[in-house]
């Protein structure tokens, strides 16, 4: 008998789950009703993907052996891997009074939060078993996707910092994982690495295909992504649903980028017509949202777009709203954070403007990313892609106990300077500073801190983009944010009109108190006659020759990984037909034209 086990546990190991389970079920045939063999034959199903049959086998265990928390931990596995959440976490709590030291039961509970979408509460369950005395190393990887969900990078980095001397021994799914957090840290090298990997899990290998044309067409090179998908397996006759999913998901990506549109949309929703959890089907939405949008299909689109803002999504990104600490961007519309001129005077010292960052900010999706783009085009320019330097700088004031923004007023010139350093060191980590060279910060909500800016420095250009309220609103709403803040604050229209009025009108107060140096640069112009907006801008700055910038496009491509929603937009060149697609979804946009009235009075827009 344990011979046959070591051979079973070997084939498991080495992914041959179709010959673990033949062996499994031998093994049951000669010893019917031993709780090993049983327990053996569920996970080998459970392998195979027959997830039924294993839930079957693993309720009798359960029912028999109601004390042994093993069993309960490996139904809850298959009741989350089933869709069945709440049977799952009913599980895990059972086997968790049988146990509570197992940091596998903690982990566990923590994935079957992450694939509610609960990305606060799985972060919290995760990290604590990656601490836990006997945590595998595959959990601090789980935990630092959990991070990343709740856009907390920072903690991501942190947690997979020297991986290749700790991961090993992870399991492959958990490596699968690595790989793709690296690459969305911006690691890319690394994470094409990993996923490049000869996996022996057939699951596994197909997933991480899929993953590499997700990358591939992330950094813009679409072409080498559709090579790819030649390489994959025809996703009709896939037993594993995550493993279709994933694949449906990589060619409708690249079946878009293509323009083969009906195609694109076939396989979204072929993919969403499959078992999944929130976490994995909220991306699909928003992709078929898109391909829709593109059909000229706009009830479609929004049908599919209210599926992506699921109230079940909405509850959790509002819930991890309220638990993060009030210094990201978005909470400083709260009017405590309003300040007066008198205690924004310039710090002693500071830099002048050549020597000080080019920011560029405006409402979200109002076109920032596209002028990012062709300011960095030029060589006096370099791009951080939007890294929070601001925001590190509040959080400094935060941590030494000085309250935002009355105590600008009591800053030193060493403070300030000390905050400058903390700016830099922030940048530093995506680009090194070069003489003559200018940095551009486009961070869309950094206007929130102007009064900050404005005192650390206070020399700096500002540029602040508009479009036209409808267009900027209906974009946003089509887009999965990572911020969970401005993912609660996108979940439906009206929301997103409040949002944009409370923005609208921080800006018009704070942009005439504290005016310095700033230009407004209008979406719609910029699109009409390129050439001649760029002259203005470049002369704002100081720039004689501002031809370079013209061919931003191919600068775009040349970077690489752009760390924005619009990193497929910038690679194509200027495109008119986003501007008043608005028009299309009027009567959705209905109930927000009241709202956005004073706002698009103030710019000059038509309803």
């Amino acid at each position: 008998m344990q011979e046959l086990i070591d051979n079973i546990v070997a084939a498991m190991k080495a992914g041959r789950h179709a010959d673990a389970l033949s062996m499994s079920r031998t093994l049951v045939q000669s010893f019917p009703n031993d709780e090993g063999a049983l327990s053996m034959l569920a996970l080998g199903e459970q392998n195979a993907g027959d997830m039924r049959t294993a839930r079957n086998l693993l309720l009798g265990l359960t029912r028999d052996h109601p004390g042994t928390w093993q069993h309960w931990n490996n139904l809850g596995n298959v009741q989350r891997l089933l869709g069945d959440f709440n049977s799952a976490g009913e599980a895990y709590q059972r086997a968790l009074a049988l146990h509570q030291d197992s940091p596998r039961l903690r982990a566990n509970l923590g994935l079957l939060h992450l694939n509610l979408g609960e990305f606060a509460q799985a972060r919290d369950q995760l990290c604590a078993a990656s601490v836990m005395h006997g945590a595998e190393p595959g959990m601090r990887i789980w935990a630092a996707v959990a991070c990343h969900a709740c856009a907390d990078d920072d903690s991501a980095l942190q947690l997979v910092h020297g991986w290749p001397q700790w991961s090993t021994g992870s399991s492959e799914e958990a490596m699968l994982e690595l790989g793709w957090l690296l690459f969305q840290l911006g690691d890319t090298r690394s994470g094409e690495a990993i996923l490049s990997t000869e996996f022996q899990d057939s699951k596994v290998r197909m997933r991480a295909l899929a993953r590499r044309v997700l990358a591939r067409e992330r950094l813009n090179l679409v072409k080498e992504a559709a090579e790819l998908t030649a390489r994959m397996s025809d996703p009709t006759g896939m037993v594993d649903l995550q493993a279709k999913m994933e694949t449906l998901h990589a060619l409708a990506l690249i079946a878009a980028r293509n323009g083969e549109l009906a195609i694109a949309r076939h396989h979204y929703e072929s993919a969403l017509q499959l078992e999944a959890p929130p976490r994995y089907k909220q991306n699909l939405y928003f992709g078929l949202a898109k391909v829709c949008d593109r059909l000229d299909d706009p009830a479609a689109a929004m049908d599919a777009l209210k599926q992506a803002h699921a109230d079940v999504i909405v509850e959790h990104a509002s819930e991890e709203k309220s638990r993060l600490e009030g210094t990201g961007l978005l909470s400083l519309l709260d009017p405590k954070f309003e300040s007066d001129p008198e205690s924004v005077q310039a710090c002693a010292g500071a830099p002048e403007e050549r020597e000080s960052p080019v920011f560029v900010v405006g409402f979200p999706r109002s076109g920032t990313t596209l002028l990012e783009q062709m300011l960095s085009a030029h060589p006096a320019f370099m791009s951080a892609d939007e890294r929070p330097m601001v925001q590190r700088m509040l959080e400094h004031l935060r941590q030494q106990g000085l309250d935002y923004p009355a105590a600008l007023a009591q800053l030193g010139a060493g403070q300030c300077a000390t905050l400058r350093d903390i700016y830099w060191q922030e940048a530093a980590k995506t680009v090194q500073r070069s003489d003559g060279v200018r940095l551009i910060d486009k961070h869309p909500l950094n206007f929130l801190a102007l009064p900050l800016i404005r005192r650390i420095f206070p020399e700096a250009p500002l540029i602040f983009c508009v479009r036209h309220p409808c267009d900027s609103l209906l974009s946003s709403y089509m887009q999965n944010f990572r911020d969970p803040r401005l993912a609660a604050e996108c979940a439906s229209i009206e929301r997103l009109a409040d949002l944009y009025l409370r923005l609208g009108q921080r800006w018009i107060r704070d942009s005439q108190l504290y005016p310095g140096r700033l230009l407004v640069s209008r979406h719609e112009d910029l699109i009409a006659d390129a050439e001649a907006h760029l002259r203005r801008i470049a002369d704002f700055l100081g720039i004689e020759d501002s031809t370079s910038m013209l061919d931003f496009s191919t600068h775009a491509r040349a970077r690489g990984f752009i760390g924005t929603p619009s990193y497929a937009q910038v690679v194509q060149g200027l495109n008119a037909d986003a501007v008043g697609r608005w028009k299309r979804y009027r009567s959705y946009l209905e109930p927000a034209l009241p709202v956005l009235a004073p706002i698009m009075d103030h710019w000059g827009y038509a309803a």
